[in-house]
């Protein structure tokens, strides 16, 4: 079965995937950004792909070291 390309005649209609696309990448980026879940549909279940991300990636707090630099108090003047 081939797939046929219907040409569509209203612009607006047009370009209504394109957008869908853009609105749904700046979904999952925000969701990543501010670690709210996004959920999808995924072969018949309902994930939530922050979740796995966050799952996937090592957390900061495992990996980072924290150094503490002691900064010399400012000279007074007599």
């Amino acid at each position: 079965m081939a797939n046929k390309r219907v040409k569509i005649k209203d612009p607006d209609l047009a370009k209504v995937g394109v957008a869908l696309k853009r609105a749904a990448a700046k979904a999952r980026q925000l969701g990543f950004d501010t670690n709210t879940p996004v959920y999808i549909y995924r072969e018949g279940k309902i994930v939530d792909i922050v979740a796995e991300h966050r799952a996937a990636k090592p957390s900061k707090k495992s990996r980072t070291i924290i150094s503490r630099k002691k900064t010399p108090a400012p000279r007074r003047r007599t």
